[in-house]
């Protein structure tokens, strides 16, 4: 698998986002889980220095027919970066590979910001409706909260 677990700081992530508590562990559950809770996702962006060929592979095979860079998405990386557009199969295939670096877009809203993913809080978009983080935190028998203002 090997993807580098960094994305970056927590500085990058809105003020008021929603917060899924540490505890979700099983990659493959969580990617099957993802379409069914953001079937309007649009792009997936992967990110890391030690992603493996096999993984890089795939991330390329799944490159989106209109690779358009969300506006606050830095073309600036010290690591190699992936889009892939959101579909079925990418999911599916992506669940098989457990991979670990997720960004989830809706157009140009990101959706989730995961620092170090497995391993912190996963951080999701402000504007998303607490049905569908209580959902999604339920899954996997963990809590969520909103994040406290600055």
């Amino acid at each position: 698998m090997g993807a580098c677990s960094n994305l970056g700081t927590v500085t990058d992530t809105p003020p008021s986002s929603w917060h899924i508590g540490e505890g979700i562990r099983n990659a493959e559950r969580f990617f099957r889980v993802l379409p069914q809770l953001f079937p309007d996702a649009t792009l997936f962006i992967a990110e890391g220095s030690s992603i493996s060929n096999e993984v890089g592979t795939f991330y390329r095979r799944h490159a989106p027919p209109d690779p358009t860079r969300p506006a606050d998405l830095s073309a600036l990386t010290m690591a190699p970066r992936y889009l892939c557009a959101c579909t079925p199969e990418f999911f599916l295939e992506l669940a098989r590979l457990a991979a670990k670096t997720p960004r989830l877009y809706s157009g140009a809203r990101q959706l989730i910001y995961w620092h170090d993913a497995f391993a912190n809080d996963l951080i999701l978009s402000p504007e998303l409706p607490e049905a569908t983080v209580a959902a999604l935190a339920k899954k996997f028998g963990v809590r969520h909260r909103r994040a406290r203002a600055g």
